[in-house]
């Protein structure tokens, strides 16, 4: 667009400053260039427009010049596209690159660009929860067509314990909320980004409020499902249950994190089950890290935990009475497997039915000491309640101590006669397992399970009950928990978080939140 010649110039300190940061593609040690920028908007229009002949909106070193300087704001629609793919910008006010009005007043100049800077989702006010952190703008947010007011960034779901760390690419969008979540989506073609991406995609609704922002989110595959209207300017419907907050970044975190795990190791756990395979026959067994050396931490919990709940399947038969579990757990990382492996969830409904009809009820009984429950963050709570909340709703009583003692006890199931023992959470090995009368083995662990039956810091008559009592420890909101589980409950979380991996199931965390949301 042509210069007002009354027009004020600014010098584009902005672009300036964003061209001299990056590394020159040719001299090394030295910023990049303005023959060298201009050589990389070429190779972007290029990329950008490989069906056309793009040699007319072709640049040089003066072309970026008189932008520096100020003399030219506003580029054609091509090569604004291509700078901002050469110099990683998510839009053109990123570069401060806007169209100039005509009057030459420079307030209402600025007043408009700060209109369009408020169009844009407030990425400093983004609410992802205490575990998932914003990241970066991505490269693939310079293919979208120019006036496209969406953002592609990542979001950073870092490692804990036992996770790796992974990052799930977002596109955000801007949303209305007007009872029901709105996001326009102001391009065609998200069927090849959406229903075929091969990483874990979310798409965002940014809804800014004058008190808060709130951020919405569907998985990519289900995202293109939500769609509504056609044109330029669909809008995808996001259900309001989806909101991105402490209960459903943690699930994401740990879906993200035990997902690309599992997948990256999928062929490789098949190799370690057959390497399992004789140890099966055996009462007592030990496996070191040797037999899981190529496999990621996430992935040896996997094959740890499986070989775990068979073992228990095996010498149920021992056992001549209603058994009592103690699980090793402490922290929502750990607890999450319960949430989603699927092999857990099996387990657990196996020996809730076995002993449905016995007259006293199976309890499990968990130490978690409050310097792990400091240490761990709302979310982590959060996952740490679902996964007790799973077991009550499956008419597993559930016990807890707060007494650092009892973090050594080995994970074991036990009657009055006889002790299963099976560890694979915080071991040495990948597992351990045994099984003994002995009696003052028997002894020792009855004492300890009863002292924390007699003393459980959740104790109570109803599964309301217990789980409250646990909510209060853990510092959470119960009346916030409950309605938020009863809004995600009705949904299920698969529509934000469905897994990828063959390995993982939602129906546990599902079914948790169904069950928290029942509770009178």
């Amino acid at each position: 667009m042509p210069r007002h010649p009354e027009t004020m110039i600014t010098p584009n300190a902005l672009l300036t400053a964003k061209r001299a940061s990056l590394p020159s593609p040719r001299r090394p040690g030295q910023r990049m260039s303005r023959t060298e920028l201009a050589d990389a908007v070429n190779a972007a229009l290029d990329r950008l427009y490989p069906s056309r002949d793009i040699a007319p909106h072709y640049v040089d070193h003066r072309w970026v010049g008189k932008l520096e300087r100020g003399e030219h704001r506003w580029p054609s629609e091509e090569r604004r596209a291509a700078l901002r793919l050469a110099l990683d910008a998510a839009i053109d006010t990123d570069l401060d690159l806007y169209s100039p009005r005509r009057s030459g007043d420079l307030r209402t100049d600025i007043d408009e660009r700060k209109q369009v800077d408020r169009s844009a989702p407030r990425l400093d006010l983004f609410p992802v929860g205490d575990l998932l952190q914003l990241g970066a703008p991505t490269s693939g947010r310079q293919l979208l067509p120019d006036g496209d007011r969406s953002s592609c960034r990542t979001i950073s779901a870092p490692t804990g314990q036992h996770f790796p760390g992974t990052a799930i690419d977002i596109e955000l969008y801007p949303a209305v909320d007007d009872g029901r979540v709105l996001a326009t989506i102001t391009h065609a073609g998200t069927e090849q980004r959406w229903r075929r991406s091969l990483q874990r995609r979310l798409i965002l609704g940014h809804v800014d409020r004058p008190d808060r922002v709130g951020v919405f989110a569907l998985d990519s595959r289900r995202a293109y499902q939500h769609l509504v209207e056609a044109g330029r300017d669909t809008r995808l419907l996001i259900p309001r249950a989806y909101q991105l907050d402490a209960i459903t970044a943690g699930v994401l975190w740990a879906v993200a994190n035990l997902d690309s795990s599992l997948l990256l190791d999928d062929a490789r756990l098949d190799t370690a089950q057959a390497a399992a395979s004789p140890y099966r026959d055996m009462n007592r067994s030990a496996a070191s890290r040797d037999i899981a050396e190529e496999l990621d931490s996430v992935s040896r919990l996997w094959i740890g935990s499986a070989f775990c709940a068979d073992h228990i399947r095996r010498h149920y038969h021992l056992l001549s009475d209603v058994p009592t579990y103690w699980t090793r757990e402490q922290r929502g990382e750990e607890a999450s497997t319960w949430l989603l492996f699927r092999h857990k969830l099996r387990y657990l409904r196996e020996t809730a039915e076995r002993y449905r009809s016995a007259s006293q009820p199976m309890t499990r009984m968990f130490c978690l000491p409050s310097h792990a429950v400091a240490a761990s963050s709302t979310s982590e709570r959060i996952l740490l309640l679902l996964a007790l909340a799973l077991m009550e709703s499956l008419g597993i009583h559930t016990a807890v101590t707060d007494d650092p003692e009892y973090t050594t006890l080995p994970g074991l199931v036990m009657d009055k006669q006889r002790a299963i023992m099976a560890t694979w959470i915080r071991a040495d090995e990948v597992w351990h397992v045994d099984v003994t009368d002995r009696p003052n083995a028997i002894a020792a662990y009855r004492d300890a399970i009863g002292h924390v039956q007699a003393h459980s810091i959740t104790a109570s008559d109803t599964p309301g009950g217990r789980l409250l009592h646990l909510a209060d420890y853990l510092n959470l909101d119960w009346n916030w928990l409950q309605s938020r589980c009863a809004d995600l409950g009705q949904y299920s979380l698969a529509g934000l978080a469905e897994p990828r991996s063959r390995l993982l199931s939602l129906d546990g965390v599902d079914q948790a939140c169904r069950f928290i949301g029942s509770l009178p």
